[in-house]
C-alpha cells in the first residue's frame, strides 16, 4: 500500500509540474531576452577580440600611461611627487568641509568627532611629510598656512561641538587662493610629466601610426568637462573632430580593464559602422538619433 501511495504522489508531482508549465508559458519578452543574451555574449567576445588588431592606443590611467600596440604593452609612471604632495594638502581642507558641512551648524555627531580627531593626527603626519618634500620655500610656506588653519578649525569644532555654517564658509574662502595655487602647480607638474612621457613614446610609432593612434583618458564624472589630460591631447592631436573619436573620455573608469573595454567597444563600433552603413564612425553617435531627430519635433509634449 505504501508503495502505491508513493507512486501516486510521484505521478501527482509530475502532473502538477506539467500543468504548471502549460498554464504559464514563457512570455515573448522572456523568450526574446534569451535571444538578446546571446547577442550581448557574442558581442562582448568580439569587443575583446578586436583589441589586438586595432591601431596603437594610449590609456591615461590615474597613475600611469599605458601604450597598447600590436599586442605589446608598455607603461610609464605618470604622477610626479609634487602633484601628490600639493593635491593631498588641498584635500585636507576639503576633508574638513566634508565633516563639518553636512551638520550645517548643528551639533557634531559621534562619528564627526572621531573624524576630526583623526584629521588632527593626519595633519601632524602631513606637516612632517611636507618638511621632507622637495618644495620651494614659497610652496612650503603655503602648505604650512593651510595645515595651521585646518588644525585651528578642527580644534575649534571639537571644543564647541559644532561649527557655524558662516564660519565654515569663511574658512573655505580664506583657503581658496591657497588651494587654487596648489591645484595650479600640481596640474603643471602633471602635464609636464605627461608631455615628457609622450615625447619619449611617440618616436617608437611608425609614421602612419602617429596619425592613427587613439587615446583613452580615464576619470570621474565631474572631471569630464575641460579635463586637463583631454585638453593636452586635444592640442597634441591638433583638435580632432569629436565624431572621429581618436580621443575618448572614459567616465567613472579608473582601471586598465575598464579603459580597454571602452577601446574595444569603439574598435568594434568602427567595424559595425563600416559593414552596415559604409561609415566607420556611424556608431559613434546614438543609433536612435536620426529617427529621434525627426520624431521629437512632432511630439505633443506635456506642459510645464
Amino acid at each position: 500500500m505504501r508503495r502505491w501511495f508513493t507512486r501516486l504522489a510521484f505521478v501527482g508531482v509530475l502532473l502538477h509540474a506539467a500543468l504548471g508549465t502549460a498554464e504559464t508559458p514563457p512570455t515573448p519578452a522572456a523568450q526574446l531576452a534569451g535571444v538578446d543574451r546571446l547577442f550581448y555574449t557574442t558581442y562582448e567576445r568580439a569587443v575583446q577580440a578586436v583589441l589586438a588588431d586595432g591601431p596603437p592606443a594610449f590609456l591615461v590611467l590615474p597613475e600611469r600611461l599605458v601604450l597598447y600596440r600590436r599586442g605589446v604593452r608598455q607603461e610609464w609612471p605618470l604622477i610626479p611627487p609634487q602633484f601628490n604632495e600639493l593635491k593631498t594638502i588641498a584635500h585636507v581642507t576639503l576633508g574638513l568641509f566634508a565633516v563639518l558641512g553636512p551638520p550645517d551648524g548643528g551639533p557634531l555627531a559621534a562619528e564627526d568627532v572621531v573624524a576630526l580627531q583623526r584629521f588632527q593626527g593626519d595633519i601632524d603626519v602631513a606637516r612632517t611629510a611636507i618638511e621632507q618634500a622637495d618644495l620651494s620655500p614659497a610652496q612650503r610656506e603655503r602648505q604650512e598656512q593651510i595645515l595651521t588653519a585646518s588644525t585651528q578649525l578642527a580644534a575649534r569644532a571639537l571644543t564647541d561641538g559644532h561649527m557655524p555654517a558662516s564660519e565654515l564658509t569663511d574658512f573655505c574662502r580664506r583657503m581658496r587662493p591657497l588651494v587654487e595655487a596648489n591645484v595650479r602647480e600640481s596640474v603643471i607638474a602633471y602635464l609636464d610629466e605627461l608631455n615628457r612621457r609622450m615625447a619619449a613614446a611617440l618616436p617608437a610609432l611608425a609614421e602612419p601610426e602617429r596619425d592613427q593612434y587613439l587615446v583613452i583618458v580615464t576619470g570621474v564624472h565631474q572631471a569630464r568637462i575641460d579635463n586637463a589630460a583631454m585638453q593636452y591631447f586635444n592640442r597634441l592631436l591638433r583638435d580632432p573632430a569629436v565624431i572621429t573619436q581618436r580621443l575618448m573620455y572614459a567616465e567613472n573608469v579608473s582601471d586598465e580593464a575598464g579603459a580597454l573595454h571602452l577601446l574595444g567597444i569603439h574598435l568594434m563600433a568602427r567595424r559595425v559602422g563600416s559593414a552596415y552603413f559604409d561609415d566607420p564612425y556611424y556608431m559613434n553617435r546614438d543609433l536612435f538619433a536620426p529617427a529621434a531627430s525627426v520624431y521629437v519635433p512632432t511630439m505633443q509634449l506635456p506642459g510645464p
